[in-house]
């Protein structure tokens, strides 16, 4: 399971992928008392009879039109991926909420820890939306597209190279993948160099989808990412297929009728982009049943309103700021580290970590987030590192860290030169979205103006989502620092958003001992030694954290506003309980508010 693009996650059901995410929103909201967490529940309550021939209707909420790619292998942010995880899907597998693979999904797991294999057996009552039977084929097609050489997503990395002759298919010394079988229609067996205990949570080079190859097969894969269909022409696994769309706006959904947990509830689903500024407004006028990717900062303008119970979750999340160290080289497939590259003096890197005071800035979000210590949410209790400091507020250690490293203030108009004395500034790169974007950005800049660095946006304003991500995965040379944000995968494999040959690696850092203590996390004594994951997790954490390239600023609480009228709904983490089929309604409208 990889990151996503999101901003944030929020995914009712598991989000597999990892995500990046977009910025915080409105300033207006920011401030006041703190929320007590620990009261909002993980399921709505309502025991009212279910009527029939009403429709779900979906909010997502998003300040820019949405990107419209539903297919988890070429998806690169969240707002796509509410759709493609919680309503149409890919995904074989279920998982609970440890995030490890259970026998309630499309397809069981079995693995051979001896002989270093993995063995996927597909339910028979598995059907794509088309009512074609799911078969082996599906399942080996997917690792055949994600580890082609014209595959134009973002999902191959070094973990994928733990499958046999996956390397060599990548490379295109071969045309099949040679550690990929087909026992039977309904079997697949995966043959590994090794095998850690990340595979039960859908790492080690496993894939969590399945691709139709009856479907796709016939596109080639150069050419898949700009297909519609894998756009708003997709054929599906899930609870419900898409039937007719407006591009970057809308998208209007119906039961799977294939299902294999059997047909949704509800037999129309239609899901709306709306603007954060409008949204609290259309929830309160009972235009939506759910608002999904809501900013925790809207909290007080929605929290009262009568028609609606407020659910929440602490979220699979991380805000960071990140130091761009180098590029990534398509041909040769990997992360280069330039010695020369503005950020990568370390102490220039932990100055400015030290310079932001992260514990002001959270008084924007009602104690809907905490100052960040690690890349690993709290809600990994086994694997939370506990006794991290990460970058404290600390503006006189910034200053001396600066000194040290030659960056001194020559000619007395308060911003410091360079090393030889030259007229020095930092470029950041962030994102636009709701009112309180600006501010933040410029807060950084206040912040570093303090300790005598001068910050400057990288294009004279904020980066609207869709072309910042661009310019972030493309190195571009006019950003030296950039603010964004992780929904995790659950997998914890550090090699997927770190690794030598992550494209995830945006700061593109690589060396010898983060492959080193990354390796240790993910290979075979993780399965035979307890609590060895944890322990080699907090190592690679404590040196990791120590190179200042990506520095974590944020946790975040999730919450999802649902009308009154939702029955069945629940955003546990658990993939199976969570299941958008078994949801109803109550009523024939969503309820507006009185008050």
């Amino acid at each position: 399971m990889k990151r996503k693009n999101l901003l944030l996650l929020f995914v009712i059901s598991i989000v597999l992928l990892a995500v990046s995410c977009g910025p915080g929103k409105k300033k207006s909201e920011g401030g006041g008392e703190k929320v007590d967490t620990s009261k909002f529940p993980a399921a709505v309550k309502n025991d009212g009879k279910a009527v029939e021939g009403a429709t779900l209707k979906v909010a997502i909420v998003k300040d820019s039109p949405l990107v419209g790619i539903f297919t988890s292998l070429y998806s690169n942010d969240a707002y796509d991926a509410v759709i493609s995880d919680i309503f149409t899907s890919e995904q074989i597998f279920d998982t609970d909420e440890n995030f490890e693979v259970t026998d309630t999904g499309a397809a069981t797991l079995t693995v051979d820890i001896p002989n270093k294999k993995a063995i996927i057996k597909i339910k028979d009552n598995v059907k794509w939306s088309d009512g074609q039977p799911m078969v082996a084929e599906d399942v080996i097609y997917a690792y055949e597209v994600i580890g082609s050489k014209d595959y134009e997503g973002i999902r191959y990395d070094d973990e994928n190279e733990k499958i046999i002759g996956m390397k060599e298919y990548h490379a295109g010394k071969a045309d099949t993948i040679s550690g990929i079988k087909k026992i039977d229609d309904k079997t697949v067996e995966i043959t590994f160099t090794e095998i850690g205990q990340n595979i039960y949570t859908l790492g080690n080079g496993l894939i969590g989808q399945a691709l139709p190859k009856h479907y796709l097969g016939d596109v080639p894969i150069k050419e898949l990412v700009s297909s519609e269909k894998i756009r708003d022409k997709i054929i599906a696994i899930g609870p419900y297929y898409p039937v007719k769309s407006v591009q970057g706006e809308s998208i209007e959904l119906k039961a799977n009728p294939h299902y294999f947990k059997g047909k949704a509830k509800i037999d129309r689903v239609t899901i709306q982009i709306v603007n954060s500024q409008t949204a609290v407004a259309a929830l309160k006028a009972g235009e939506y049943d759910i608002a999904y990717l809501i900013p925790g900062n809207l909290y007080n303008t929605f929290k009262d309103l009568n028609n609606l119970e407020v659910l929440g979750r602490q979220e699979l999340y991380y805000s960071y700021m990140g130091f761009k160290v180098g590029r990534f080289d398509k041909e040769k497939g990997e992360n280069i580290v330039d010695p020369n590259a503005k950020m990568s003096d370390v102490r220039l890197r932990k100055a400015l970590a030290y310079g932001l005071n992260v514990d002001k800035m959270l008084t924007f979000y009602h104690g809907l987030r905490e100052r960040a210590t690690s890349s690993v949410p709290p809600v990994f209790k086994k694997y939370f590192p506990e006794g991290l400091e990460g970058y404290p507020y600390n503006p006189e250690k910034a200053k001396q860290l600066l000194d040290e490293a030659g960056y001194k203030d020559v000619d007395g108009d308060g911003y410091r030169e360079d090393k030889n004395g030259k007229p020095f500034e930092v470029r950041i790169a962030a994102m636009a979205g709701g009112d309180i974007a600006e501010p933040l950005s410029q807060f950084y800049i206040q912040n570093w103006k303090e300790i005598g660095i001068k910050a400057v946006l990288t294009t004279g304003r904020l980066i609207e989502f869709n072309n910042f991500y661009q310019k972030v995965d493309a190195d571009d040379k006019d950003i030296d620092i950039y603010f964004a944000a992780w929904g995790v995968g659950t997998n914890l494999n550090p090699i997927e958003f770190s690794g030598r040959k992550s494209p995830f690696n945006r700061p593109r850092f690589a060396s010898e001992e983060n492959d080193r203590l990354m390796n240790e996390i993910v290979g075979e004594k993780s399965l035979s030694v307890e609590g060895y994951k944890a322990e080699a997790y907090k190592k690679w954490q404590e040196y990791y954290m120590d190179q200042a390239v990506e520095v974590p600023l944020t946790y975040r609480y999730e919450l999802v506003p649902v009308n009154k009228r939702v029955k069945n709904f629940n955003v546990s983490y658990d993939r199976d309980k969570n299941s958008i089929h078994r949801v109803e309604l109550t009523e024939k409208e969503p309820l507006k508010a009185s008050k």
